[in-house]
């Protein structure tokens, strides 16, 4: 039987599925909207930037913790 833990960065793989979804969402919601294009560009940039700002944050807190327990860097 082989079983698949995600790792320890499970949850932030997890979240950066749903920001790629919200990033998506924003794609075709700025689609639907009556804009020029760069305020569309701008607004999927936007949603890009705080999602990714966002995972980043998740990401160093994990790598964090690991450490902080003593996972080391070599389980991430």
């Amino acid at each position: 039987m082989v079983r698949a833990s995600g790792g320890p960065l499970r949850e932030v793989k997890i979240e950066l599925g749903v920001v790629v979804l919200v990033i998506i969402s924003a794609y075709f919601l700025t689609l639907g909207l009556d804009l020029a294009a760069w305020q569309e560009a701008l607004g999927v940039l936007v949603v890009a930037s705080l999602g990714a700002g966002w995972v980043v944050l998740r990401a160093r807190a994990v790598a964090r913790r690991r450490v902080a327990e003593g996972g080391g860097h070599g389980g991430l």
